[in-house]
């Protein structure tokens, strides 16, 4: 067994709690720093699922990259999501423990691992951390040069997608791509109209910032806020594995709860 504060360290080490975003809510969320854990679950999601699959495994420890709670919670009922989830964390000795955006943010981190996924080389990051230039927000890399339709259909196969929408006119050949996991955030456009990559590859597009990448001519396929960052779950349990090779990991892969129906 180890003690739930030796997992903490490790997982500050890995990804510096200060390297989050001012909005975000990672570090410990719910547990006894002194616990014993034998069995850790690993998540991209927190969610109702991933706590009743980590109770029926008898794990002791959920680590998520998404926290489940991001604001100030005044009622802990089984009327609200919150609630229903902290409740059974509660009564089944499970800590919770998120590494969101400083994960994200970090060299190395989730938004290096889907560069390295799309092949990406001369990664730099757009937006640099105030903790150093090998952090930040946001990548951009090149690949050697391939057909727009040909990346695509790469792309959906690398990321298990059947589905993906894109936005603008789309270029006869990539290089340069830009990457942003998880959700777009507009404050990256100038550094975006700064670089000009033939491709941006985001996630949770919204309507008008759609229209302005397209206004400004950039391309951008949004390939979902799941599918740019489920492979979150397979990177946390290996590392995790490697500097603990005592604990038992268990994956939980989760679902988009996005559907769609093309037919």
């Amino acid at each position: 067994m180890v003690k739930l504060n030796q997992i903490l360290s490790y997982l500050n080490e890995l990804a510096p709690l200060t390297l989050q975003e001012t909005y975000d809510n990672s570090g410990l969320i719910l547990g006894n720093p002194e616990t014993l854990i034998s069995k850790v679950l690993v998540c991209l999601d927190a969610d109702c699922s991933a706590v009743k699959k980590a109770s029926d495994l008898n794990c002791q420890l959920v680590i998520s990259h998404h926290p489940p709670i991001f604001q100030a919670v005044r009622v802990f009922t089984d009327e609200t999501f919150e609630g229903r989830l902290l409740t059974l964390a509660i009564k089944n000795n499970i800590a919770l423990y998120s590494i969101h955006t400083n994960f994200d943010s970090v060299s190395g981190g989730l938004a290096d691992l889907l560069c390295k996924k799309i092949g990406l080389f001369n990664i730099k990051v757009i937006k640099p951390s105030p903790a150093g230039q090998e952090h930040g927000i946001g990548r951009y890399g090149t690949i050697n040069p391939k057909s727009s339709r040909e990346f695509i259909t790469n792309l959906k196969n690398l990321l298990n997608l059947s589905v993906i929408r894109s936005v603008g006119k789309m270029p006869e050949t990539i290089t340069s791509i830009a990457v942003y996991n998880g959700s777009y955030d507009r404050e990256i456009i100038y550094e975006l109209e700064r670089l000009k990559p033939d491709l941006l590859i985001t996630g949770d597009l919204k309507y008008h910032d759609a229209q302005e990448l397209s206004d400004k001519e950039i391309f951008t396929i949004d390939a979902g806020h799941f599918g740019t960052e489920k492979h979150f779950v397979e990177a946390m349990t290996d590392l995790v594995k490697e500097k603990f090779t005592q604990l038992d990991i268990i994956k939980h892969e989760g679902t988009d709860v996005f559907h769609y129906h093309i037919d």
